[in-house]
């Protein structure tokens, strides 16, 4: 070991309540005032130490406090700090940190001239803290200082250090660790430890403080009641070297005993251990100098440093980011998905919540089933949703649509900004858009002062279907869903169809319409894939039209029990989960009413990873009923057969305007005019009634009509 004494430099750490509790009091008291200068408290905890005795400076939420000293009592060490907190990070960077230093750490050298240190040496302790927060982010920039004089005399080591066990005795062992823990929070920074001898018996005596430098004048010569002296401190140092506080404690002998210092050999004791039980005992010899007085007058005269290396062990500061800790937005994702994540660990593990997480979906209609399909898809987990309406809440709405309010209503917002603001306040973090939109419809005229608005209605739902993974069919009317399902089948998407009446439900995924099926119109009736299977309107024998001309109010409206639509709108979105998490996904063979009982079979057609995968699950509340029907694809179907499909390609908005103007346009474009015009139409009609899943091959012919 080198004779000179070196010192180790001090760690601090911050719990994310330090920097929680400081958010509050910025907003709330600080404000943009940087030059208030904010008390702190920080502590070593003696209860947490490692078994290699580290022990870092810990702040908390409770450094702000006044009574730290009654929260942790005696089991730790407690010191004083300062704080300075800048506006802006130019500031921060700005700051010079000599000049910080030393204007900060200056009540240092003051408590050791004045002589407040000796009754009050944790005043010795002072640490002192530069911070830049960005509460908007979450980051905190920051930087420790532990400031002591930059030039002290010269100081070595009169012997090598040595174990406490190996200084003292046994008994004055074991009552110095007992009379370390009895000392308070504060006192435990810097106190004297005697050794009297009295009638025989050796005594050890701890003085809180360091004011028997004065009371016993110990530096003159003349007899004293004590045949030794050793002066300790609390050190979170764990290597040979005694740590940082000892420089102050030097200092404080310099100036008030220095002939003393000059002259004799100090005795410290490094206080290390939980109870002081792994002490270590220094005794250090200080360099003659001629001219004491002048090196007295010189000390506090050169700058102050102890600044803190950061996590790189580099000089400069640190950054907590604590964004995922504190963003409120992050705190409720984290909540939100607890049970997803409780479902995946025990019940589920291979569940995908990812793909799940990232589905972009689209509601076409925020109506009743609009509301809560949405909120049954958040409780999944997706973060990317797109409300399409062009109408307004109204008083009728809030009851029966679980995303408005009374006050929505009175502003007569529009739904789809209204659900989105919902939205947005239950998960703060997703992605959910509101888009004001009129879709045009088949039996629904277009004139031309309704061209222009027509082409952009017709742009903007393209460019909406195009970027997204799911629509939602949760429209009002029959006609609103047929353009949805023509561009949905033209970009294969996947469509999920959700309709109430009074007391029943129709839930439907329509089938893929890829490119493979405009060149085979070949159906597999007994085991209907992804692309077998219809859409809504597969079982029309007419186009769809203008459903609400000649209609009286409640025909006008959907007038349903008022627990259907939470029904309808969790099966729609199973329905879409259980695709998902299916491994052919949208090409999932269709779970049908008669092969529902092998469903836990290793069919991996019809049972995917959350079970099977129905096409159309149709349900009433009359009976309590639900069945699983199958909609095979129809070659004439209106909406997603091939020369549809074909036609809007090839014509686009000019399709479409037929398809509004001109009557029976579709059943021609379709081919299902000839089918009505067939002689034998009542008897192919009766088998596709009664065609079911237990048909036997002689009936496969029947469910295409050529």
């Amino acid at each position: 070991m080198s004779k000179f004494v070196k010192f180790t430099k001090l760690r601090s750490t911050t719990d994310y309540t330090f920097w929680a509790k400081f958010a509050e009091l910025k907003i709330d008291k600080f404000k943009l005032d940087e030059k208030v200068v904010i008390n702190l408290w920080g502590i070593y905890n003696l209860q947490s130490l490692n078994e290699d005795n580290t022990n870092p400076l810990v702040l908390d939420f409770t450094s702000f406090n006044e009574d730290t000293e009654t929260i942790y009592g005696n089991s730790s060490v407690i010191c004083c700090g300062k704080m300075i907190n800048t506006n802006t990070y130019e500031a921060f960077r700005q700051t010079n940190p000599g000049t910080f230093i030393n204007t900060l750490g200056k009540d240092i050298l003051d408590s050791i001239v004045d002589g407040s240190s000796l009754q009050m040496p944790w005043k010795l302790s002072l640490f002192l803290v530069l911070a830049y927060s960005d509460l908007k982010k979450y980051r905190f920039h920051y930087w420790f200082a532990h400031p002591t004089p930059l030039k002290l005399p010269e100081i070595y080591y009169e012997e090598s250090p040595k174990s406490i066990n190996e200084e003292f005795v046994i008994t004055h062992v074991e009552d110095l660790c007992k009379g370390f823990l009895q000392l308070d929070g504060r006192s435990k920074n810097y106190f004297a430890v005697l050794i009297s001898h009295k009638n025989n018996l050796s005594i050890v005596n701890l003085a809180t403080g360091v004011n028997i430098i004065e009371t016993h004048k110990f530096y003159e010569d003349k007899p004293q009641e004590y045949s030794e002296i050793y002066f300790a401190f609390y050190d979170p140092s764990t290597n040979s070297e005694p740590g940082w506080p000892l420089r102050n404690l030097l200092c404080l002998l310099f100036w008030h005993c220095s002939m003393y210092c000059f002259t004799k050999t100090i005795k410290v004791i490094s206080i290390r251990g939980n109870k002081a039980q792994k002490s270590i005992v220094f005794k250090l010899k200080v360099q003659e100098y001629e001219n004491i007085k002048r090196l007295k007058s010189t000390l506090f005269k050169n700058q102050l440093v102890g600044w803190e290396n950061n996590a790189n062990d580099k000089l400069g500061p640190n950054i907590a980011d604590l964004s995922d800790t504190m963003d409120p937005a992050k705190l409720s994702d984290r909540a939100i998905n607890l049970n997803l994540k409780l479902m995946k660990w025990r019940l589920v593990p291979n569940l995908d919540l990812e793909k799940i997480s990232n589905l972009r979906c689209l509601l076409l209609g925020a109506g009743t089933l609009g509301c809560s399909v949405a909120r049954v898809l958040i409780g999944w987990g997706v973060n990317n949703i797109t409300f399409v309406d062009n109408s307004n809440v109204s008083h009728s709405n809030t009851v029966r649509q679980s995303l408005y309010s009374h006050q929505d209503a009175v502003e007569h917002k529009y739904k789809a900004y209204a659900a989105r603001d919902a939205l947005l306040n239950i998960r703060p973090s997703m992605n959910a858009e509101g888009v004001i939109l009129h879709v045009p419809m088949p039996g629904h005229v277009v004139g031309k002062s309704m061209m222009e608005s027509t082409k952009q209605a017709l742009e903007k739902l393209e460019e909406l279907i195009e970027k997204t993974d799911v629509v939602f069919f949760l429209l009002d009317s029959r006609e609103a869903r047929w353009l949805p399902t023509v561009l949905c089948a033209a970009m294969n998407k996947i469509a999920i169809n959700a309709a109430l009446g009074f007391d029943s439900f129709t839930v439907q995924r329509h089938g893929t319409r890829n490119s493979s099926i405009l060149s085979s119109p070949d159906i597999d009736v007994k085991n209907p894939l992804g692309s077998d299977l219809g859409c809504y309107f597969c079982n029309d024998v007419t186009q769809p039209g203008n459903s609400q001309t000649d209609r009286t109010l409640d025909q006008q409206c959907t007038v349903s029990r008022p627990g259907l639509s939470q029904i309808a709108a969790g099966l729609a979105v199973e329905l879409l989960i259980a695709l998902l998490q299916h491994p052919q996904s949208i090409e999932a063979g269709a779970l049908m009413g008669n092969n529902r009982d092998n469903i836990n079979s290793n069919n991996t057609e019809l049972v995917g990873l959350l079970g099977g995968v129905p096409h159309t699950i149709r349900g009433s509340l009359w009976n309590y009923d639900m069945q699983l029907t199958i909609t095979h694809r129809f070659t004439s179907c209106t909406a997603c057969s091939v020369p549809v499909i074909t036609e809007y390609k090839n014509r686009g908005l000019s399709f479409v305007l037929d398809a509004c103007n001109i009557p029976n346009y579709l059943e021609k474009l379709s081919g299902l005019e000839e089918i009505l015009k067939r002689s034998d139409l009542d008897e192919l009609c009766y088998a596709l009634d009664n065609l079911s899943d237990n048909d036997d091959d002689n009936n496969d012919e029947l469910s295409v009509i050529p």
